[in-house]
């Protein structure tokens, strides 16, 4: 399981003849568990995303089928003298246009209506231009998403479409990505190799999502955004058809100049991002006869509450208490609560995160131990600010706290008792960003527990 810095399983626990040599071989432990930090940070809220179509044709196919899967599309062909290539393994989708004028056309069509019919879609295509000749050629190509998009060779009108872009050649085997409808745009020269991830929201209201940066962003409602690597060249850009259209069916057509394009690592699914909350941890860890929870938001929608539930053979979960959200905010928020009276032995726990309309999702489950005669050094929150590392202690002489990098220096601190076994250590000067050891003692067994400065 995934355990962040201060929940790993087990704190270290050391006699008091540990010497400065001891910290080689905790340092290693230190550094793993900075890798398990970052895993955990990483991994967010588990969420029933719908996937409509993930195909990187490095699989033996069929690409495609009258009544298609996932990972299948309707329609990959050519029209004479347009040249086709797609052998199974390849990893890759390839058309080339030898002739510009009735050098007829290649295309990709995904007609049969994705289900259940999207609101948004994060659609995902990696675009590579090997070869173009010298003459430097508008709209050669154009990927397309709408409704009532068909398999034959035809142009789909712009009142059935959302969202469209287009390839241009340019004369040195290079091309850009252009907007062709109002307002127009066109993209910086690309050579090579891209990934481009095309966002659409076709919800009435404004949605957050996770951009190719790895960063949340938002994005406005009846648009779309698209992402070249990662930069992004349209933002908010509006949908094309002035009607209502779904987000249905898809197409590629090649239909203009001379050249070659390749294509691979189709992925569609839904965005990932509109849930209520963007859950960054949810931690549990056993204290003194309690168990305490910790979770962290990176962003808030509409989210009314979480209700966190208990279970001690994970097939049932009920309540044991809830706490209010903030609602709406673009700041990370953190929350906690106590379960004063765990079981004795396992305890599992979830949180089920409610919004304002009564929808909810759940979170991963946490495992805990509940051994409540063992000492306990807990850092909670951890990453901690350079400023302030607070920590909860049962079954040890505060007193003895110590604080020190992995090589074993000690960092002078002053604490401040906060109650209820809480204490707070506060370092005399800014710690810089990374590992840290924090230890206390009882009856000469010393305990280890370690904390972040991000």
């Amino acid at each position: 399981m995934c355990w962040p810095v201060e929940f790993l399983p087990n704190n270290l626990i050391y006699s008091k003849e540990t010497t400065l040599m001891n910290y080689t071989s905790i340092r290693n432990q230190y550094r793993l568990g900075a890798m398990v930090l970052l895993l955990c940070l990483s991994a967010f809220l588990s969420v029933a995303q719908t996937t409509y179509l993930d195909q990187n044709f490095t699989g033996p196919g069929p690409y495609t089928s009258t009544t298609p899967t996932s990972a299948q599309f309707d329609t990959i062909l050519v029209s004479s003298p347009t040249i086709l290539r797609l052998i199974p393994r390849q990893g890759y989708v390839e058309f080339e246009r030898t002739v510009s004028s009735s050098g007829g056309s290649g295309r990709i069509v995904r007609s049969t209506d994705f289900s259940p019919i999207p609101s948004t879609l994060y659609y995902q295509v990696r675009i590579n231009i090997p070869s173009t000749n010298l003459t430097t050629t508008a709209n050669v190509a154009t990927f397309s998403v709408g409704q009532g998009i068909a398999s034959v060779n035809t142009i789909v009108p712009d009142s059935n479409l959302f969202a469209k872009f287009s390839i241009n050649f340019v004369a040195d085997d290079s091309y850009r990505l252009s907007r062709t409808t109002v307002p127009t745009a066109t993209s910086n020269l690309i050579t090579g190799s891209v990934l481009v991830t095309w966002v659409m929201n076709n919800l009435p209201t404004r949605l957050k999502y996770r951009t190719p940066n790895n960063t949340i962003d938002s994005i406005n409602a009846k648009c779309f955004d698209l992402w070249i690597g990662t930069t992004r060249f349209l933002q908010n850009s509006g949908k094309v058809s002035t009607q209502e259209v779904s987000l249905t069916d898809i197409l590629f057509r090649f239909q203009n100049g001379i050249g070659i394009i390749r294509l691979s690592d189709f992925l569609i699914r839904d965005v990932d991002g509109i849930l209520p909350v963007n859950l960054t941890y949810f931690n549990a860890q056993a204290a003194g006869g309690q168990v305490g929870l910790a979770w962290e938001t990176a962003w808030e929608q509409n989210s009314r509450e979480f209700i966190v539930q208990r279970s001690t053979d994970l097939k049932e979960f009920g309540d044991i208490g809830k706490v209010a959200a903030m609602g709406q905010t673009d700041e990370r928020q953190a929350y906690r609560f106590t379960d004063s009276s765990p079981a004795m032995g396992a305890n599992y726990y979830r949180l089920r995160i409610v919004d304002e309309d009564g929808s909810y999702e759940y979170s991963k489950v946490k495992d805990v131990i509940n051994r409540p005669n063992e000492p306990v050094l807990l850092v909670s929150p951890n990453p901690v600010s350079n400023r302030t590392i607070r920590l909860r202690t049962f079954m040890l002489e505060n007193s003895s706290l110590k604080l020190s990098n992995i090589l074993g220096q000690d960092i002078s601190f002053k604490t401040n008792d906060m109650g209820n076994n809480t204490v707070e250590l506060i370092p005399l000067s800014t710690l810089s960003p990374g590992l840290y050891i924090v230890s206390a003692q009882r009856d000469g067994i010393r305990v280890h527990s370690q904390l972040i400065i991000p």
